[in-house]
């Protein structure tokens, strides 16, 4: 069995003098056109392609991650909402307030810049709302 050398293309004379000592039964060897353009191929193709899976896979969890920040956003607003409804309406505050705390305590963050500061906006607003009435946490 026979070992590597090294990885990559090579010099079109090492291949010839590799092929030319084989026996005929043992090795196989291309015509020279095949290894002319062999040789003169890039070697880039595979990094290329590590790349463009790697950056695929980040842009597959950015809508993820968008929709989780937004629905996170939108369940805040409804929570600011219910509470301002009861203060105006000299109601029980303090449900609205545990569900203010319980959202405004781990908000995923979002992908898209003008969508994080969005929500990131209204995490401030509900974290003023929970410190004037007094509640810790959030």
């Amino acid at each position: 069995m026979s070992g590597v050398d090294r990885v990559g293309l090579q010099p079109l004379a090492r291949l010839g003098a590799r092929t030319a000592g084989s026996s005929g039964a043992a090795g196989f060897t291309p015509p020279a056109e095949q290894l002319v353009d062999a040789a003169r191929s890039p070697a880039t193709a595979a990094p290329v392609a590590l790349e463009s899976l790697l950056a695929l896979q980040q842009v597959d969890g950015a809508p993820a991650r968008d929709r989780e920040a937004y629905r996170r956003g939108q369940a805040l607003l409804a929570a600011l909402g219910r509470l301002q409804r009861r203060l105006l309406a000299d109601g029980g505050t303090q449900a609205a307030l545990q569900d203010i705390q319980a959202l405004a305590a781990d908000v995923p963050a979002a992908a898209d810049p003008v969508l994080a500061a969005a929500v990131d906006q209204v995490v401030l607003r509900a974290r003023i709302e929970l410190a004037r009435a007094g509640v810790t946490g959030g």
